[in-house]
């Protein structure tokens, strides 16, 4: 026998197998990671749907982008009762209630944008038409709305439902 016929060290053995693992586990690293994004529709289109209880208010998407930048849809955000807590900063007693119509927006990974004319309902009593801006992350389920003539809310962190886009 030559000497490359002889079979290898152990250490060789060992070190060879550990970068095999070490590839293994990069590639259903990267498997998972394309998996868990979430499919955009190939019309060009994308559809932020779903709702439920988030760290402040009670929230409700439905809002369609379209290629264009053109936006429809609505989005309902409520804070009463268990989110007492954050109204007096606004001087508010009981609720606050924004409903929006977005009118344009953006996608960027899992994150879509979105803004349009809104009305704001204090207390129950006082009506106020506003412009409204949401991001919306699918991904971490986390949100931040900000009505221009007010103030930007925290961002928020859904408890209860979730929000998916498609």
């Amino acid at each position: 026998m030559g000497p490359y016929s002889e079979r290898k060290p152990a250490a060789f053995e060992m070190r060879f197998q550990m970068i095999e693992r070490i590839f293994s586990a990069l590639a259903l690293s990267a498997v998972l990671v394309v998996a868990s994004v979430e499919p955009v529709s190939a019309a060009g289109s994308w559809h932020l749907s779903g709702g439920g209880t988030a760290s402040i208010s009670q929230v409700a998407f439905n809002v369609e982008v379209l290629a264009s930048g053109a936006a429809e849809g609505s989005f309902d955000c409520l804070m009463a009762g268990r989110s007492a807590f954050v109204l007096p900063a606004f001087g508010l007693a009981h609720v606050m209630h924004v409903h929006a119509t977005p009118s344009a927006g953006s996608l960027s990974g899992t994150v879509l944008s979105f803004a349009g004319p809104g009305r704001l309902i204090l207390d129950g009593n006082q009506q106020l038409d506003v412009h409204v801006r949401v991001w919306a992350d699918s991904a971490t389920q986390r949100f931040q709305l900000t009505v221009v003539e007010v103030g930007t809310m925290p961002v928020e962190t859904m408890l209860s439902g979730q929000f998916k886009l498609a």
